[in-house]
C-alpha cells in the first residue's frame, strides 16, 4: 500500500536556537513566540511545490498575481512565506519589487535564504505574524498570505499587526481553504448512487475548532513515524468581524475551483461536475480604511 499524501503542512514545534547564516543571506531571526510552524514537514512540502500540476502552480499563482496587480515600486509582505515559492513567482515578472517574507519555519526559511541570497530587495525574517516588531508603522502597501491564515492561532493579533504596518488604503489578500466546504475532519466528498451526483457533506461549520492532523496516515498504519500539524477552522463571519474590528473592509471575495480531472470511469462526469461547482479555495481581498 502506498503512503497517502499529506493534506496539511503545519506542525506545533518547540522553538530551537537558529544557526547564523552567511553575511549575504537575507534571513533574520525575529521570532519571539512559539506557535505553529512548517519546519517538521520541510522536505515533503518543498518536494510538493516542485510538482507543476499542483494547486499552487495551476490555481493560486495566476489568480494571486492577477489580484495583487503588482508595481515594481511596491513593498510587499508575504505572511507565511515558507521556502519562498510565491516570492520566486512574483520575481519572475517583477524583478525590482521589494518583498519581506516572514515565517516560523526556520528550515523552510533557510531554503528561501539560499534562493535569494544575492537579491537585496528580499528580506526574510523568522517571526510570528502577530509580532512584526521589525517593521515600521505604515511601511508596507500590499500584504498577501497563501494557505497560512488557517494555521495562525491568533487571527485577531495578526490583523492588528497588519493594520499597523500597512499603509492607509493598502490592500491585503488572504488565500485560504474554503471555510464552508473544506473543513478538516468535518467535510468530505459523497457520491449519491441514485442521483449519480457527487456533492460535499459538511458535519460542522459554525464552531471554531483546532485540529491536529496526521500528515501521512498511510505511513502511520504501517507503524512508521509521521508528523502532525495544526490547523484551525473558523466560519466566514469570524473573519468578517475581526477584519471590521481592525478597520479593514472586504473589497472582494473570490472562490477558486480545482483544475483536476478524474480518470475515465462511471463517476468521472459526476466528480468533474462537482469540482466545477464546489470551490476549493477562497480569496479575501481587504482594504485598510484610514481612521
Amino acid at each position: 500500500m502506498k503512503p497517502r499524501k499529506p493534506n496539511s503542512y503545519h506542525q506545533d514545534i518547540q522553538r530551537q536556537p537558529l544557526k547564523k547564516f552567511q553575511q549575504k543571506s537575507p534571513y533574520q531571526n525575529n521570532s519571539q513566540t512559539k506557535t505553529t510552524s512548517w519546519s517538521g514537514v520541510t522536505e515533503w512540502y518543498d518536494d510538493y511545490l516542485k510538482d507543476e500540476d499542483n494547486y499552487q502552480h495551476k490555481v493560486i499563482v495566476p489568480n494571486l498575481l492577477r489580484l495583487l496587480n503588482i508595481k515594481n515600486s511596491d513593498h510587499l509582505l508575504d505572511l507565511g512565506c515558507g521556502q519562498g515559492f510565491f516570492i520566486e513567482k512574483i520575481l519572475e515578472d517583477y524583478p525590482q519589487v521589494q518583498i519581506d517574507g516572514i515565517d516560523l519555519a526556520d528550515k523552510l526559511l533557510k531554503i528561501a535564504a539560499d534562493k535569494f541570497s544575492l537579491n537585496k530587495n528580499i528580506k526574510l525574517v523568522h517571526a510570528d505574524a502577530s509580532n512584526l516588531t521589525y517593521l515600521k508603522d505604515k511601511s508596507i502597501n500590499k500584504v498577501y498570505s497563501v494557505l497560512a491564515l488557517q494555521n495562525m492561532n491568533d487571527v485577531d493579533a495578526v490583523m492588528k499587526e497588519i493594520g499597523r504596518v500597512l499603509k492607509n488604503n493598502g490592500r491585503c489578500l488572504f488565500v485560504i481553504n474554503h471555510p464552508s466546504f473544506r473543513i478538516p475532519k468535518e467535510s468530505d466528498w459523497k457520491f449519491d448512487s441514485t442521483l449519480h451526483k457527487q456533492g460535499r457533506v459538511i458535519f460542522n461549520y459554525m464552531s471554531d475548532k483546532k485540529y491536529v492532523i496526521d500528515m501521512n496516515p498511510g505511513r502511520r498504519a504501517m507503524g512508521e513515524k509521521t508528523e502532525e500539524t495544526i490547523s484551525f477552522h473558523h466560519p466566514l463571519q469570524f473573519f468578517s468581524k475581526i477584519f471590521n474590528k481592525h478597520n479593514f473592509a472586504i473589497s472582494r471575495i473570490e472562490e477558486w475551483i480545482s483544475h483536476k480531472k478524474s480518470e475515465e470511469g462511471g463517476r468521472q462526469k459526476a466528480e468533474d461536475d462537482a469540482r466545477k461547482e464546489i470551490p476549493m479555495f477562497m480569496c479575501l481581498e481587504l482594504v485598510l480604511i484610514a481612521k
